[in-house]
């Protein structure tokens, strides 16, 4: 029976406790201003550092992809913790050419029995969520094919809205595939956002709001008709962008509002929040993974 590891990049934020947990490894992904490289979670612990940062350098950061050596140190660090196959989970594939250059490495690696790459079509804890999945039922000695099947009941039930203070950030760095006449040269307006989780996990505008309020308000009737056509348990997230408290106060909201739901917190960490901006909020939600398994 082959011993499955876990490798998941940090644009999933999935948090460290979870991590340890579940003993997933984890690929920083960069962060890059002008000719300098930080990796998110080492050099760059948050999103709130990282505005402060942009303050300080009077520069806006950008992002890049994993360096294909980055995926083979993890899959080297498995190998040496005992592991003979590995799953890979980065982000969308849609976001980021991490699950291309993923592939070519699992391709090319000779170490490992099985080393395969899973397209999350996902980001934050969309993407964290199935990596833990997966851990777990690696955990429990259930096959890489038991897994790539779990993963591919679960990623199909996946759903997201997100709302941003500015637009400008997912227009500049190209993240914005659909709907940007929808809000484009509004102002004062909270774009809300989804992912094309069952197509090509880009994410595209859906509509708008006036305040965060207003955006809850739109992320609940969402979830309210996802919830009328579905007939299993469902777990949610909610996500803030450097503001934890309108975070957690989202999440007393909506545990309140839906007590049959099983809502957990996270957050939007620096490397996506290159994308989203500073002040961005989400509920992301799916069939519970626990059910599936």
């Amino acid at each position: 029976m082959s011993k499955i590891a876990i490798i998941s990049d940090s644009a999933s934020t999935i948090p460290t406790t979870l991590r340890n947990r579940y003993h997933i490894f984890q690929v920083n992904d960069p962060i890059i201003f002008g000719d300098e490289v930080y990796k998110e979670t080492v050099d760059v612990q948050g999103l709130g550092e990282l505005v402060k940062m942009m303050k300080d350098k009077k520069m806006i950061a950008s992002t890049s992809q994993p360096a294909p050596g980055d995926w083979e140190e993890a899959l080297n660090d498995a190998k040496a913790a005992g592991y003979d196959a590995a799953l890979i989970i980065p982000i969308s594939s849609g976001l980021s050419g991490a699950f291309q250059t993923a592939q070519a490495v699992a391709a090319g690696y000779d170490g490992m029995a099985d080393v395969r790459v899973w397209d999350s079509k996902f980001a934050v804890m969309g993407s964290g969520m199935q990596a833990v999945m997966a851990a777990d039922m690696a955990e429990k000695g259930r096959s890489m094919d038991d897994i790539w099947a779990a993963l591919t009941t679960l990623r199909e039930t996946f759903d997201v809205r997100f709302a941003v203070n500015d637009i400008s950030h997912l227009q500049r760095t190209g993240r914005l595939s659909r709907g940007a006449a929808l809000v484009g040269g509004l102002l004062n307006i909270k774009p809300i956002l989804s992912m094309d989780v069952q197509g090509e996990g880009k994410i595209g505008a859906v509509g708008k709001a006036r305040k965060m309020s207003g955006a809850l308000k739109e992320i609940k009737t969402a979830l309210d008709q996802y919830l009328t056509q579905v007939d299993y348990p469902v777990r949610a997230v909610v996500v803030d962008g450097n503001n934890q408290k309108l975070g957690d106060k989202w999440l007393k909201d909506l545990q309140n509002e839906y007590p049959m739901v099983t809502f957990e917190r996270g957050e939007i960490g620096a490397y996506i929040g290159v994308h989203t901006g500073d002040g961005a909020m989400g509920v992301l939600w799916a069939r519970d993974w626990e059910n599936i398994i």
